[in-house]
């Protein structure tokens, strides 16, 4: 429980970093949008991951590296606050900027990333019709409790102000570029354990 305590802290917080500067309505767009795709791809991807992985020609340890480097890539912007100049205009924000931004970075890598995408697919393999069952339900479960938690977001950037929500961004941003180089990591180590067992 306290472990999914932080989760649902950690990605209401970079949440809260990358949507600050919109108005409320803006917000509760992405917010709705954001879940429902990244909630639609871990459904597919582990009920049907390893076809749509065959089909591409993609493995684990390739999503792990192209993961991390997306992470990365949004960790420096949150950090060097180019965010607010590619997703929000001056005054208001149109309809094709809150699509991007519930997709990428939200959605697909914040949301639904590769870690996430791996423990459902080798769930949904391992286990049989009941355990999809569960897996279905345990992935409504945690996208329906980051949905309420972005509830409270309009409120928790109010009591925080510009100031403060702008360290808690660039602090959060600094641990998802440490998640990130780790992604990144574990699927180059994974790729250069696969070219030892084919020379061996």
């Amino acid at each position: 429980m306290e472990h999914f305590s932080y989760f649902l802290t950690a990605l209401t917080t970079m949440f809260i970093a990358l949507t600050e500067r919109l108005d409320d309505e803006a917000r509760e767009r992405v917010s709705k949008k954001s879940i429902a795709i990244g909630a639609t791809l871990l459904l597919i991807m582990g009920l049907g991951g390893w076809a749509v992985m065959e089909f591409f020609r993609i493995t684990l340890d390739g999503l792990k590296i192209a993961g991390g480097v997306m992470l990365f890539i949004v960790s420096i912007d949150i950090l060097l606050g180019k965010r607010s100049k590619e997703y929000v205009a001056q005054k208001s924000l149109e309809s094709v900027d809150v699509d991007s931004l519930a997709v990428f970075p939200i959605a697909l890598p914040l949301y639904t990333g590769p870690g996430a995408i791996t423990a459902a697919i080798v769930l949904a393999s391992e286990g049989g019709a009941v355990e999809k069952v569960l897996l279905v339900l345990a992935i409504l479960l945690v996208y329906g409790s980051v949905r309420l938690t972005h509830k409270y977001s309009s409120t928790i950037i109010r009591l925080l102000g510009k100031s403060g929500s702008d360290i808690i961004a660039r602090v959060m941003a600094i641990f998802l570029a440490a998640i990130a180089v780790e992604y990144v990591f574990d699927g180059l180590s994974g790729k250069l354990e696969g070219l030892r067992e084919l020379r061996g």
